[in-house]
């Protein structure tokens, strides 16, 4: 089982140890909530480019794992226990599945 409140510590000091070192990464939960939603958009080109036959699988997975790591490193920050809101996530929309939740 992967332990994700470690890897909210790692990604964490990962991207304040690139920022020290002048790469263009902010660990500002704000602007590290934009970088993500940059890397959303550059997963939705990698997986059209996968689809178009352009790219591979592997260029599509790594821009999904860019924004696991910017959530990681936004929980790290806040200090979010995200294994805790993970499972909070699985268990409300499990709910709404069994047509128990707020929305279906």
């Amino acid at each position: 089982m992967i332990d994700l409140q470690k890897l909210c510590k790692i990604t964490l000091e990962n991207a304040e140890k690139r920022q020290k070192n002048g790469a263009k990464i902010d660990t500002d939960t704000r602007k590290m909530i934009k970088h993500c939603a940059t890397e959303v958009v550059e997963s939705a080109e990698a997986y059209n480019s996968m689809v178009d036959g352009v790219a591979n699988k592997e260029i599509f997975a790594g821009e999904i794992a860019d924004i696991i790591c910017c959530c990681l490193i936004i929980a790290g920050k806040e200090d979010i226990d995200i294994e805790r809101a993970i499972y909070d996530c699985v268990e409300k929309n499990e709910r709404r599945a069994n047509g128990s939740g707020d929305k279906l």
